[in-house]
């Protein structure tokens, strides 16, 4: 991740409401050379500041970079609301190397928690700065209620285009039901359209194994939201590898769903004997070895049968043979 500086042309957002506005920053151009943060000791001690306000659009108008102070690392907290799952360990690593070199140019934002601090936003940048070796970290504290916080950190990742639908979903979803945000409230908090918030908000709704191929990006949010449509359960799960296996597009996966849905289905009185529940766990994992559905039919006794695998086009059935160990002369 490389460090970012304002320039006078700066690249539109996406959104219409960003974290610079939250917190209030009007971002100057270029800067070559600018003063040295205020210290940590410069901050008035907890006890002896009294409450403020949460800052507000207007309250901060035109403040730049004037309240930065350097905070100790080892008291600053990780933030219990931070969007990501999980981070680029990789990246994260340029970055050191980047501050190495240039030093760290954009502060993190921390909120105060007794004593220590939290992040509110820039958990990359606070790693990176412990992986560089430095002591300090550039902040700008504000004093945040728990929704704020978690408000920020989400408009502060949202806007990052490698920030997975999976991650957004489930960020939206925790708010919602933390802070009892309707979806409404939600768009207009994080700044996107009503629609884009509840189609996120029911990706929530798949299978883990679905959702950590979204994650991934081995399937996109397009393709969530066109399974959303399948029942759930193993048949879902089933139709997500086999999209993900044959790199199926979003409008082929829209197609198979749609067959799908006009299959009649077949009433079939379940069979409860042990053989029958043997059989049926043979089947599904056979069936998850080869993405595929796999059926197995005996005859009374069990001694003989038949099992068949179900391919859905040639590049399927070709890929169902090479898992089978079965290679044809071309």
């Amino acid at each position: 991740m490389s460090q970012e500086v304002g320039t006078a042309e700066s690249k539109p957002r996406k959104l219409g409401k960003g974290l610079s506005s939250l917190v209030g920053l009007n971002p100057p151009p270029v800067v070559i050379a600018a003063p040295e943060p205020h210290n940590i000791a410069h901050l008035p001690s907890p006890a002896a500041a009294p409450a403020a306000s949460p800052p507000t659009l207007e309250s901060t108008k035109g403040s730049l970079l004037s309240d930065v102070f350097r905070l100790p690392l080892t008291l600053v907290d990780p933030s219990p609301f931070q969007p990501r799952k999980s981070l680029d360990e990789a990246a994260i690593a340029g970055l050191a190397a980047s501050i190495k070199h240039s030093g760290l140019m954009q502060p993190v934002i921390v909120r105060r928690r007794g004593e220590r601090y939290e992040l509110v936003a820039g958990e990359r940048r606070w790693r990176a700065a412990q992986l560089a070796g430095l002591e300090t970290i550039p902040s700008l504290v504000r004093d945040l209620s728990d929704e704020q916080a978690a408000e920020w950190a989400l408009v502060e990742n949202i806007q990052r285009e490698d920030l997975n639908p999976m991650d957004r979903a489930f960020a939206l979803k925790a708010m919602s039901d933390r802070f009892s945000l309707t979806q409404d409230e939600l768009a207009r908090r994080v700044g996107l359209e009503r629609p884009s918030v509840a189609n996120l908000l029911r990706l929530t709704e798949l299978e883990p194994a679905i959702a950590d191929l979204i994650a991934k990006g081995t399937l996109s949010q397009g393709h969530g939201k066109a399974l959303l449509a399948v029942p759930a359960g193993e048949k879902r799960e089933r139709l997500a590898k086999l999209a993900a296996m044959m790199h199926w597009s979003v409008r082929r996966m829209e197609q198979e769903v749609s067959a799908l849905a006009q299959k009649p289905a077949k009433s079939v009185a379940p069979d409860a004997s042990p053989r029958a529940a043997v059989l049926r766990d043979l089947e599904r994992q056979i069936g998850e070895h080869l993405g595929t559905k796999v059926s197995i039919l005996t005859d009374r006794q069990g001694k003989r049968g038949r099992m068949m695998i179900d391919f859905y086009g040639l590049d399927h059935f070709e890929d169902l043979l090479t898992r089978l160990g079965v290679h044809t002369s071309k």
